[in-house]
Order: structure tokens, then sequence, then C-alpha cells
């Protein structure tokens, strides 16, 4: 299980150096059915970027991470499971400039800390879940209007300078793998933006995404080990292919599309990690209209990592009758089995799209006993392996019956 740091409040598109705005968050589950329940410290800091317009950046200038100003406990803001939120007032520090950007981050502070209980102090550990951490997206800088020499404890906000429009997403940051750096570089990170308050279900991330995103990244996936197999089955078709016809390469022996195909991938996370790792796939995710749009715009916010463009964003309603599709390679779902008034249309959907060769890739985590009904239908079609399992998320592999 994950839990979230969600931004109750929205920050502003755009701020004045040292004016005052207010920053609500709360701790909850993936669909929000549950607070974290115990009290914990988080940090909250200021990214500051120079953006690559200003002359003389360059892409990689990060300028620095600083503190902001009003927090009364250096980096750490208390969260309170009895209260359910914590809300504080913020200033952006006068060291930044405008031609600057920043970003506010919200993570677990991972040091134990001591408190008072019953009149004793007790030193209290870091959570058992983990906890992911919340980004703003980048607030723009604008300059200080008035003079900061005088005291400024109560001015009011001159909202002639602070643009009310508020920013309704958030940002997540998902390390890549030690293996991975060789091909992006070292401490790269998958960015992923989902709805900050409560939306469409399919705009924000679930917990089997994330545990099938950072699962299957790994080098010692199922995912990876299938497609080590698969790169040396074709490397030996290759090769027996050239000594049947000395006139053909390998390079000049057709190859079939490989393509991977995610069925109601919302924020696009897993699909994403899948065409970063693998870029031999063709990746398609999929949903519905109201998610498309947020998705295109986490496949572009990845583009450095897809260098290939081996990734695209559709339509697919898996009420569609009638199709006449062919069958993919790889098919994603995470967490698309909670609804069980959909359960036929998507077994129809994965039918459609599969066949003896598909390998199904199914992401779960039990919500509620209906769900098993999907299993049940499915099992009269596809063989289903269990091949990894976290608490209570699972990762199936299913593969069609002869």
């Amino acid at each position: 299980m994950y839990y979230y740091i969600r931004l109750l409040k929205n920050t502003p598109l755009e701020a004045v150096i040292q004016e005052p705005f207010k920053m609500v968050f709360t701790i909850t589950t993936d669909l929000t059915e549950k607070f974290y329940e115990s009290p914990c410290k988080l940090r909250c800091q200021t990214v500051v970027r120079t953006p690559s317009t200003v002359p003389g950046a360059t892409k990689d200038d990060t300028v620095m991470t600083i503190m902001p100003q009003g927090l009364s406990q250096g980096f750490s803001l208390d969260y309170d499971p009895k209260i359910g939120y914590c809300s504080v007032d913020l200033r952006l520090a006068p060291c930044m400039t405008i031609y600057d950007e920043c970003q506010l981050v919200l993570s677990l502070d991972p040091a134990p800390y001591t408190t008072t209980r019953n009149g004793a102090k007790v030193l209290v550990e870091p959570p058992e879940y983990e906890i992911l951490p919340a980004w703003s997206l980048p607030i723009h800088l604008k300059p200080a209007p008035l003079n900061f020499a005088k005291k400024t404890k109560h001015r009011k906000v001159n909202r002639k300078y602070l643009i009310d429009t508020r920013q309704d997403l958030v940002e997540r940051y998902f390390k890549l793998p030690t293996h991975l750096s060789g091909a992006h570089g070292p401490g790269r990170s998958l960015l992923v933006r989902e709805d900050a308050n409560e939306g469409f279900m399919a705009r924000h991330i679930w917990d089997s995404g994330v545990f099938m995103t950072k699962y299957l990244m790994l080098p010692d996936s199922w995912l990876s080990k299938y497609m080590n197999d698969k790169k040396k089955e074709a490397t030996l078709e290759a090769m027996s292919a050239v000594s049947i016809s000395e006139e053909q390469t390998p390079s000049s022996i057709p190859t079939r599309k490989r393509v991977c195909l995610e069925l109601g991938a919302g924020t696009g996370l897993v699909g994403i990690a899948v065409a970063v790792a693998f870029p031999e796939l063709s990746v398609l995710s999929t949903d519905l209209d109201e998610a498309l749009a947020l998705m295109q715009q986490n496949v572009d916010g990845n583009q450095a990592l897809l260098p290939t463009n081996n990734m695209e964003v559709g339509f697919l309603d898996w009420a569609e009758k009638d199709r006449k599709v062919e069958p993919v390679e790889i098919l994603l779902l995470a967490d698309v089995v909670y609804n069980d008034l959909s359960h036929e249309f998507l077994l129809q959907t994965v039918l459609d799209y599969s066949d003896k060769n598909t390998k199904v890739l199914l992401g779960y985590k039990f919500r509620h006993e209906a769900e098993q009904q999907f299993f049940e239908k499915a099992k009269e079609y596809f063989d289903i392996v269990n091949v990894h399992q976290q608490d209570t998320m699972q990762l199936f592999v299913l593969t069609r019956k002869a």
C-alpha cells in the first residue's frame, strides 16, 4: 500500500517574491478513502530553477534547494491525523530573482523524531508504508513591489501582483533504476502529473500503477526477463535467415512491429515506464476522452527519456462492439477491475487484442469481493500466473489457453 501527499489548496501560477500564500495538504490512500493514521513530519522545500530562456542558462541549470519562509521548524511540518490536514502560510525567499521559477516539494522526513505522549517523550519511527512526495507545478516569480525593509509580519497580500488562477495538478517523480542510468544519465526520474484534488478517477495515480512502474523497470522483473529471452530468439532467427541467403543481412530481414497496448491508462504512468525501459516496444496507452489531455501532457513531459518516440496516446472505449483489430504482443492493465459493471467489456477487449502469443500483465490490488468475478470469467480463456506480490498488490501474467 502507498500513501500520497495531496495538495488541498492549489499553488498559484505566479507569485510575488515574499508575498504570502497558503498551502494546505493531507495524506491519503490512492482513492482518498482513508487518511494516514499516524503523526509524522514532512519536509517542505523550494526547488529553484533558472529557465533555459534566460541568457547564459543551460538546460541543466538547477540553481538550488532552499527553505521557504513561514515555517517554524526549519524544513519540517507536522502532520496530525486527528486534524486530517495541515495548513501553512509560505513566502518565497528574497534571494530568488524574477528569472527563476520554483516548485514546492513536500516529502516525508525520514529521520526519527521525539514527541511527547502522556507526559513522556517517545521516539517516533518513520512510517511503515511509503508516502509519495508531491511537487507543485512550476510557480513563476514576479518582482516584489514593496519595500521589504519595513516589517511585513502583518502585511496583507497585494492581490494586484498575485494571479489568483490556481493550478489543479500535482507532480510525482519516480526515480529510474540504476541500470537505466547508462542510457539516460544518473539520477533521472519519470515525471507524471495527476489531479491535485478529487476529480475524474482516470486522472489519478493508483497503487497498482506505482507498484507496476517500480517493478517492471527492474532488471530482474518478469518483463525484463521476457524481453531478454525475445531478444535472444530474434538474434538466433536473424542468424538462421542470413545463412539461408547470402544476399540477406540482419538489417534487411523484415521485423514485426512489437506493440504494447495499455488499457485504462489514466495518467499513462505504467505505459511511460515501459516505453522508457524497453525502447524496442511501441507503446500505445489508451483511455476515455477525459484522461487523454493529461496523459499526453505526461508523455510530452518525458520526451527526454523517449528519444525513439516509441509512445503514443489514443482513445479506446471497452464497450465498442465488433472490433476488427490485430493482436498485440503485450497488454498492460493496472487497477482496472474495481468496477464490476465493466468486467464483460474489459474481458472482451482483452480477448480482441490477444492471441496465444500475447502476454497480458495485470496489476491488481484487492478492494472488494466483486472484483473476483473478473478473474473467474478470465480463467475460462487464460492461464493466470502470479509473478510478483507486494503487500496487497499482485502482478498477474495472463496467457491465452490453447
